[in-house]
């Protein structure tokens, strides 16, 4: 019941400043702000290269990678209002748990490998 209370009351929070949530996942909230833009509107967003440019990769080793946007500049491109920067208390709440980097993180493109399926290439 406790739980549900603070889930509320963060929800609340948000809704009432007119905030989206600040330590969200950038590749699964992507996809559901993704989905959710299709459903509303139809309309889907080009990815990949231009026509006629070759991809290039980020890694050092020439490898298959990936670049998921930062949480900001996701809100952005989605046309959400912009994060806020975290008040002092929720900046020592977050170090005291140990959070300061992931939350950093999150703030930064993230570029990871991408794994070849091989179950496709038949």
């Amino acid at each position: 019941m406790v739980t549900a209370r603070k889930l509320a009351t963060v929800a609340w929070h948000l809704l009432q400043n007119n905030q989206p949530y600040g330590y969200a996942l950038p590749r699964p909230t992507q996809a559901k702000l993704a989905r959710l833009r299709v459903r509303a509107t139809g309309q889907k967003r080009k990815s990949g290269c231009p026509k006629g440019h070759k991809a290039t990769s980020n890694s050092p080793d020439g490898g298959r990678t990936r670049t998921l946007k930062a949480l900001p500049q996701l809100y952005q491109a989605e046309g959400l209002p912009p994060m806020q920067v975290p008040k002092p208390a929720e900046q020592r709440a977050m170090a005291a748990m140990g959070l300061t980097e992931f939350v950093s993180a999150l703030g930064k493109p993230q570029v990871i490998q991408r794994t070849t399926n091989s179950h496709k290439k038949q």
